[in-house]
Order: structure tokens, then sequence, then C-alpha cells
């Protein structure tokens, strides 16, 4: 039996519905162990025109498992996801962003397993390494990185994405965002569905980090979202790869 409430239905909608305000089409990175515990959830949100990539056959990070047994996790996902959608499942982005450390090289198997685009190496310390490139490129002739955005060349940097978002002037991430824009930057914009859920509990034991990350500027979030992304061509990361 499950320990909390499942708040996955509540948190797609909202988003769903931002998507539907901003005439956004979006790539949805989903866990397929949730896809197989809401499989109509995630046809709805392919009828609705997103894109499904993978993010995991669990929230389990990449640099904690050995290379095969994660090799078998991504083929194993890819599998459930396509079988339940019926679409193909091209690109990955492994849970906060794991391709570091022991597991930095992997994405070297992406092609292989099925993939032509990966965003799982974030250009910041800690979870990642500030010296990756900042904007789409190929890691190999048939691999696209598309990393997620950050605010300065630093240090200091920053996320424009999560609490980033949420807590940063409007102006200043609105500029970076026009910015983004205007070189056509191909960087995509991160949103968790849970960051709409401003009824989420707190869970107990998490760190201070932890609750900064997952509550700070929470409230009036989807408010924000629809000022800042207002007027922006939203497209998958499909469509901008296959536009290259």
């Amino acid at each position: 039996m499950d320990r909390f409430e499942c708040r996955l239905p509540l948190a797609t909608e909202k988003a769903l519905e931002l998507c539907a305000d901003l005439g956004a089409q979006a790539t949805w990175f989903c866990l397929a162990d949730q896809a197989q515990r809401h499989p109509e959830l995630l046809r709805r949100i392919v009828r609705q025109g997103h894109a499904i990539g993978l993010h995991g056959l669990t929230h389990r990070r990449a640099f904690e498992q050995d290379r095969a047994t994660w090799q078998a996790s991504l083929r194993e996902g890819k599998t459930l996801l396509e079988d339940l959608t019926g679409t193909a499942v091209v690109g990955y982005r492994a849970p906060e962003w794991s391709l570091r450390g022991a597991a930095a090289d992997w994405w070297r198997d992406l092609p292989g397993l099925g993939f032509s685009y990966d965003s799982s190496r974030v250009p910041l310390a800690v979870i990642g390494n500030p010296a990756w490139p900042r904007r789409p490129h190929r890691l190999a002739e048939d691999l696209w990185e598309l990393p997620p955005p950050v605010l300065w060349s630093g240090p200091p940097r920053s996320p424009l994405w999560g609490w980033g978002l949420r807590v940063l002037p409007f102006s200043l991430v609105r500029r970076a965002l026009e910015t983004l824009a205007l070189e056509d930057a191909g960087t995509p914009l991160v949103l968790h569905p849970w960051e709409l859920d401003e009824g989420q509990p707190d869970l107990p034991g998490t760190s201070f980090g932890h609750r900064f990350a997952h509550s700070a500027g929470l409230r009036g979030h989807g408010d924000l979202l629809r000022d800042l992304f207002a007027g922006f061509q939203l497209v998958s990361i499909e469509a901008w790869v296959a536009s290259r």
C-alpha cells in the first residue's frame, strides 16, 4: 500500500492546462513504472499532441547502477512507453541529470539503444559540469545533447528552471528567455508538473535544500509561467531536432 497520496493525475492535469493555454507542444519525460500505473494519463498526453521521452524505468539515478543494469532499464522503459502509447520514444533524460560521475560517458550507449537525443548533462556544478556546453550540440553524429538552460556564464550560475524560475526576478528571466528565442537555441525549458500543485504536502525528514527546491515560490507559479512564456513558440524537443 502506498504511503502517500498519489498527486500525479492532479499535477498532470494542471500541466496539460498550462500547455493548452500557451499553445505549447511539449516533450514529457516519463518514468515507465508510473506510466504503467497511469496508462490512460500517458495516452491522454499523447492525444493532446505532445511527445513522450524516457525519464527512466524508475527514478533511480544512472550513476547508482552498473552500466549493464542501466542499459537494461532503458531498453525495458523505452519498450513499455512505446507499447503503451504506440509512438516512438527517441529522447532520454536521466533522473536528476545523472549522466555524470561514473556515468559521464554513458551517453555513448544511447544511439545503440534507439535514442537520437539526450537531455541529461547540465552545465552546472554539483549536478553536472560547468565546462559542458550551454547550448544544444551533437555529442555524436547520431546523437543531439540538449542541456537545460542556465543563467549567467558564471560563476555564479543559476538553473533557469525549478526554483530559479520561481524565485528570480521576472524581468531577468524574461530577458534570458527572449535571448534564447532570438537565437532559436533549442534549449529545453524544464517544468516538473508537481511545481503546479500548490497543495502538495511537505514530506517528513527532508533536508533544507530539498524543501527549498520543492517549495520556494510555489504559490502562483502557474500564473507566473503563463506570463513568462507568453508569446513564445513552444515546441517539443523532437520537433526542434527534426527541424535541424
